[in-house]
């Protein structure tokens, strides 16, 4: 489901000056100081387009480039189910959310041990999250670590596909893993033209700060563009550590890597399905950790949902994401106050709902917690109805001064829909919450999620499908090889 704000009541960080300006040093940046390119492939396409790559370290890009680049990108995407049916249309102003992905721990959802992902876990983790009903797509939020080395992308993937029917964001290691995904993704909806029709999947990609273009981050992409599957690419740059100290400055790193990536994919494959974004933020700079609920990284993705309304192109962020190691009052609110900002900015996919321990862990509770909060989020984001039939005079007079509205049958007609009923938030008066066990609220995600996992199987696959992608996972040869 997708929140559609009337235009002008949208959130900005940015003025449109302070846009312009932005865009500017960006194009100055790519123009003077230039991009490192470690990929062959990507240092043809641009020497035939005319930049300067005598020095691969400091390739230069001429702003025309950019403009033209931004022209070609699609300003909508389309993304469909593992059924066919479309389920998410990336455009300006909706807003997906979802998963993050490759967390080395868990968070056992019955002994409440921490400890190492599997397989099984990816598994379990993209059913559980088939069945709710706030979570649009999904990534791998573990590492299936008991997988063969440099495997484990290709394996989650089919864990995926076999436990969930939503649209699946992937990585991986290169032009092997890549083409591997693909096969599976040919398998389960039945060929290459359906592929390129109704994409089921989306890539997941960067380049490496600072302004750095790896071989891997870009050979993937490639890939993606022969069949017409949407990729995101986009930085993480640090402030203090692998981008400026400054809001400012990160922002003007972040837009160059992201669009002198770009100018790469939409050289060679006009019109390729790309994804505008970044995962900026701040490095704590006592513990040296990447923090995902900073509000260094809230107002950053403001700052680039801007500019992706600024460039027409989807827009993929962070969201939904804490610092806290288990489910605390400072992991609510940084799930709540990121996923709000998010929303209200009009970023498409929000990404990494559930995260605990600045993305090093995962657990069933955080992404019950994440869609409890975005069902929140997108009540208080919903275009109000003032007409009159709402503003409901006639009742207002029936029921008159010193009235009671709870009897009138307009209160029975209009109350499920018109006001937010939570599904674990407790509202319970204080003898009734001790007369059902006194539970906190991690104690009654963690029973909820026991409930739903168990309740939801996975959706069927065809058993042929299922040898298909298993065949290609377990003879899968990693690129490292």
């Amino acid at each position: 489901m997708d929140i559609r704000q009337s235009r002008g009541s949208r959130n900005r960080m940015l003025s449109p000056e302070q846009v312009r300006l932005v865009h500017e040093h960006t194009l100055e940046l790519l123009e003077k100081t230039g991009v490192c390119v470690q990929s062959e492939e990507a240092l043809a396409i641009l020497g035939d387009a005319g930049c300067n790559i005598k020095d691969p370290n400091r390739v230069k890009i001429p702003g025309k480039l950019v403009t033209k680049a931004i022209d070609a990108a699609p300003g909508s995407i389309e993304v469909y189910d593992r059924k066919g049916q479309l389920a998410m249309t990336l455009r300006e102003d909706a807003c997906y959310y979802g998963t993050g992905s490759d967390c080395p721990y868990h968070i056992d959802l019955f002994s409440g041990e921490r400890r190492s992902g599997t397989k099984e876990d990816v598994g379990n983790l993209a059913r559980f999250c088939d069945a709710l009903p706030n979570i649009d797509f999904v990534m791998s939020m573990g590492i299936a670590q008991d997988t063969p080395p440099g495997t484990s992308f290709v394996h989650q993937y089919q864990a995926m596909l076999r436990n969930t029917t939503k649209p699946v964001i992937v990585t991986g290691h290169g032009r092997r893993d890549m083409t591997a995904m693909i096969d599976m993704a040919l398998a389960a909806v039945g060929g290459a033209d359906a592929l390129r029709k109704r994409p089921p999947l989306i890539l997941y990609s960067e380049p490496f700060s600072p302004l750095t273009h790896t071989d891997m981050g870009i050979v993937k992409c490639l890939v993606c563009c022969q069949y017409e599957v949407p990729f995101i690419y986009i930085p993480s740059p640090m402030m203090g550590g692998s981008g400026p100290a400054t809001i400012a400055g990160n922002l003007v790193q972040a837009n160059a890597e992201c669009l002198s990536g770009l100018v790469i994919f939409q050289t060679r494959y006009p019109g390729a399905k790309f994804i505008y974004g970044g995962d900026a933020t701040a490095i704590d700079m006592q513990h040296a950790v990447y923090l995902y609920g900073a509000p260094e990284l809230s107002v950053l993705n403001a700052a680039l949902a801007d500019l992706a309304h600024y460039y027409h192109l989807p827009f993929f962020c962070i969201s939904g994401s804490t610092d806290a190691k288990v489910l605390d009052a400072q992991a609510g609110v940084e799930y709540a106050l990121s996923l709000y900002v998010a929303t209200l900015n009009g970023c498409n996919l929000i990404h990494d709902c559930g995260y605990l321990e600045s993305g090093l862990a995962s657990s069933f509770e955080s992404i019950l917690m994440a869609d409890e909060i975005i069902s929140l989020v997108k009540y208080m984001l919903r275009p109000l109805e003032i007409d009159a039939e709402n503003t409901a005079l006639k009742v207002i007079d029936e029921v008159g001064p010193g009235g009671t509205y709870l009897t009138h049958r307009h209160t029975r007609e209009n109350f499920r829909r018109s006001m937010w009923f939570p599904r674990f938030f407790d509202r319970a008066r204080l003898n009734t919450w001790e007369e059902r066990g006194g539970q906190d609220l991690r104690q009654r995600l963690r029973e909820e999620s026991q409930k739903i996992l168990a309740a939801h199987p996975a959706p069927e696959l065809p058993e042929a499908v299922v040898q298909e992608i298993g065949r290609i996972a377990q003879g899968h040869v990693p690129d490292s090889c």
